[in-house]
């Protein structure tokens, strides 16, 4: 009995850590271990942006689009565009800034489009300072739509 109960709890646990994670969808050419060293980044750099990112997104899936989006309330949507870059810092970035949409949506907080993208990207901007040797075109990129959104 009681072997039998250990199984069970292990069985548990081991349940929980597993779907605690975020999955990543696996599309080939080396996608998802771009976006798993993308959320390493975020971690290693940043805990509190990386506490929220584990905390609202559960799905991190591509799409065709020319830019990264969320779909439902729990899921980043990252376009082929921005994996084809290549970065990891901006992998990163849109990661961070797509999991905020997704605390003000779980959160219902409602703002004006503009509002809402000025947050994020203000959010975005904290955690792309402390990314060493981040690239000028990715910190030039976030200004602009900080100022775009004003």
């Amino acid at each position: 009995m009681c072997i039998k109960n250990a199984l069970i709890t292990i069985s548990l646990l081991l349940t929980t850590t597993v779907f605690s994670q975020i999955q990543i969808d696996d599309v080939g050419d080396g996608w998802k271990l771009k976006v798993d060293s993308a959320l390493t980044l975020i971690k290693k750099t940043s805990p509190e942006h990386y506490k929220e990112v584990s905390e609202y997104c559960n799905h991190i899936t591509y799409w065709m689009g020319s830019f990264s989006t969320t779909q439902d309330s729990s899921t980043v949507v990252i376009s082929v565009k921005d994996m084809k870059i290549g970065s990891v810092n901006n992998i990163a970035c849109i990661i961070v800034h797509e999991s905020h949409h997704l605390l003000l949506r779980k959160k219902h907080i409602k703002l004006e489009p503009k509002k809402e993208e000025l947050e994020c990207y203000q959010y975005e901007y904290g955690f792309l300072q402390m990314v060493p040797n981040v690239e000028d075109w990715l910190t030039i990129h976030v200004i602009k739509n900080i100022i775009n959104n004003k």
